[in-house]
C-alpha cells in the first residue's frame, strides 16, 4: 500500500498546476535531456485522460523503451490506436519483445521491415535464440543499408568484440561515436572495448559520460561502478552504487556489483547475502557464478561452493579464476587428486605461472603423483619472458592508474620470484597506498628500502608511508632530505618533503 501511495502521490503532483500541453512540453523536455523517470510521471499522467494526446502515448511507449521496461513497453504501445501508429512502429515492437526476451516475437515484429535497425533487431533476437551465423549476418547486411547508425554500430561492435576481434570491435566503436559523440550506445560498448583492451582509465571516462549524459541508465552506473571496482576505487564504487539504489531493471548487474563491493571489504556474509538473494537474476553469469562460489567458501559452505563451481568449470574450461578456485577448495575437502586434474591445464601449459605450478605441485605430492617434484622444481625457476611480459602489464597499468591490476601483477611477480626486487616492492607499494592499503603499501615499501637502501624513489616511497600512517615522522623527514640530496629535481620528493618539514 505504502508504494501505491507514494506513486499516486508522485503521479498528483506531476501534474499539479499544469495544463496538459505544458505537461506534454515538460516531458517532451525530460526526454531529450535523458530524464526518463521524469519524463514518465508526466507521461503516466497525461495517458490517464480519456482525451490523452496522441503524441503522449508515443513518447510514452518510447520513454519506457529507453528505460529498458519491455512489459511496460508493449502496454503502452497497446495502447496506441493503430491510426496513429509512428513509422517506427513495428521495430518498437521489435525491441520491446527483446527486453522481455522473446526472440520469436521480436522476430516476426520486423518481419517486413529494412534498413540497419530492423537488422539489428534481428541479429539482436537471433543471438537471444543462439544462432551466431544468422547474427552474423543480419549484422552484414545491415552494414551495408546506408548511413552510419550509432545504436547498431554499437551492438554490432559488441557482437564482434564478444567473437574475440577486439581490433575490429574498437574501429566499428569509433565509427559510432563518430556519428555520435553522445549516443548511451556508443558511450557503453566504447566502455566495454576499451576495458577489453586493458585501458581501465578510457572505460571509466566513457561510462563517466554515459552516466553524465543518461543520468538514470542503470547500464551506466553498472559500468562505471565495475570500472572504479577494476581500479581499486572501492569508495567511489560505492557511491557510484548507492545512486542506484530503488531503480528497476538491473537484470543482476547492480546486485552482481553489490556483492563485488562487499567482498573488496572482507564482508563475505554480505556478498554471499547478496547474492543469494538475486540467484534467479545472476544465472548464466559467470563472474557473478564464481564470486558466490567464493563468498560460500568463505562462510564455511565449502561443499555448496563446489556445487557450483563444477559446472562453472565443465562449461567454461578456459576459465582460470573458477579452476584454481575450485582446486583450492577441492584440496580442502581432501581431494587431491580432484584438485590436481582441475589444475593440470593451468600447470602444464607453455605459459603457466609459477603460481600454478606451484599448487599443481602440491596437489600432485598429495595425491601421490609421479611429476609432482618435476613440477615443484620448475616453479622455482620462472620464465624470463613471462617475467618480462608481466612486468610491462603492471608497468602499464601502474601509469594508466589502475592500481588494483596493477598491486595484483607486482604480488604475482613476488611470489614467482625471491621478492626480494626492490623496483616491483616500490612499485607494489605505492600501488597499494593509493588503493587505501597503507599498512601493507608500508610493509612493501620498508622491504624495498631494505633492499636499496640508496634509491631515491625507494627512500621516498617508504618516508612518505612513514609519515602517512604516523609510524615514524622523524624517520621520515630525514629519508626525505637523503632523497632530495640524490634527486634535487625531483618534484614529488621536493613536495613530500616540504609537506613533512611543515608538519614538523
Amino acid at each position: 500500500m505504502k508504494n501505491t501511495l507514494t506513486l499516486s502521490l508522485a503521479l498528483a503532483l506531476a501534474g499539479c498546476g499544469l495544463s496538459p500541453g505544458e505537461q506534454l512540453d515538460r516531458a517532451n523536455a525530460a526526454y531529450k535531456a535523458h530524464k526518463y523517470l521524469d519524463a514518465k510521471l508526466d507521461l503516466v499522467d497525461l495517458a490517464q485522460e480519456q482525451d490523452a494526446p496522441l503524441q503522449a502515448k508515443v513518447l510514452l511507449a518510447r520513454t519506457v523503451l529507453a528505460m529498458g521496461d519491455g512489459d511496460g513497453a508493449r502496454t503502452a504501445l497497446e495502447n496506441i490506436p493503430a491510426s496513429g501508429h509512428p513509422a517506427d512502429y513495428a521495430l518498437l515492437l521489435g525491441e520491446a519483445a527483446l527486453l522481455r526476451n522473446q526472440p520469436d516475437e521480436a522476430l516476426k515484429a520486423v518481419r517486413d521491415a529494412n534498413g540497419a535497425e530492423a537488422e539489428r533487431i534481428r541479429a539482436l533476437a537471433y543471438l537471444a535464440k543462439d544462432d551466431r551465423e544468422g547474427a552474423a549476418q543480419a549484422f552484414a547486411k545491415g552494414a551495408q543499408s546506408g548511413p552510419n547508425d550509432p545504436r547498431f554500430l554499437s551492438d554490432y561492435a559488441l557482437f564482434t568484440l564478444k567473437n574475440g576481434d577486439t581490433a575490429k570491435a574498437r574501429t566499428l566503436v569509433n565509427k559510432a561515436l563518430h556519428a555520435d559523440p553522445q549516443s548511451i550506445d556508443a558511450l557503453l560498448v566504447d566502455g566495454e572495448v576499451a576495458t577489453a583492451e586493458g585501458d581501465l582509465a578510457k572505460a571509466l571516462s566513457a561510462y563517466s559520460k554515459a552516466q553524465s549524459a543518461y543520468p538514470g541508465s542503470l547500464a551506466a552506473i553498472a559500468g562505471k561502478a565495475a570500472a572504479l571496482g577494476d581500479l581499486g576505487r572501492t569508495a567511489d564504487m560505492k557511491k557510484t552504487l548507492d545512486g542506484a539504489r530503488g531503480m528497476i531493471g538491473s537484470d543482476g548487474k547492480l546486485a552482481y556489483l553489490q556483492a563485488r563491493l562487499a567482498a573488496a571489504r572482507n564482508d563475505w556474509k554480505s556478498a554471499r547475502k547478496i547474492l543469494q538473494a538475486n540467484e534467479a537474476s545472476i544465472r548464466g553469469r559467470p563472474e557473478a557464478t564464481l564470486l558466490y562460489a567464493e563468498a560460500l567458501d568463505h562462510v564455511g559452505q565449502t561443499e555448496q561452493a563446489r556445487a557450483h563451481l563444477v559446472p562453472l568449470v565443465n562449461g567454461s574450461p578456459d576459465n582460470a579464476p573458477a579452476r584454481r578456485l575450485l582446486a583450492g577448495i577441492q584440496m580442502k575437502l581432501g581431494d587431491t587428486k580432484a584438485a590436481a586434474e582441475t589444475l593440470a591445464p593451468l600447470a602444464k601449459a607453455a605459459t603457466a605461472s609459477a603460481a600454478d605450478k606451484r599448487l599443481y605441485a602440491q596437489a600432485a605430492k598429495a595425491a601421490g603423483l609421479p611429476d609432482a617434484d618435476a613440477m615443484a622444481k620448475s616453479a622455482t625457476f620462472p620464465n624470463p619472458q613471462a617475467l618480462g611480459a608481466a612486468m610491462a602489464s603492471a608497468d602499464t597499468a601502474l601509469k594508466a592508474g589502475n592500481w588494483g591490476n596493477a598491486a595484483a601483477i607486482y604480488e604475482r611477480i613476488l611470489a614467482a620470484t625471491d621478492g626480494k626486487n626492490p623496483l616491483v616492492l616500490n612499485n607494489l607499494a605505492f600501488a597499494q597506498s593509493q588503493l587505501g592499503n597503507k599498512a601493507d603499501a608500508l610493509r612493501n615499501a620498508t622491504k624495498a628500502l631494505q633492499y636499496a637502501p640508496g634509491n631515491a624513489s625507494v627512500m621516498d616511497t617508504a618516508a612518505w608511508l612513514m609519515f602517512e600512517t604516523g609510524s615514524d615522522k622523524s624517520k621520515a623527514l630525514a629519508l626525505l632530505r637523503k632523497a632530495a640530496a640524490k634527486a634535487p629535481k625531483n618534484e614529488t620528493i621536493a613536495r613530500h618533503l616540504a609537506a613533512v618539514q611543515a608538519d614538523a
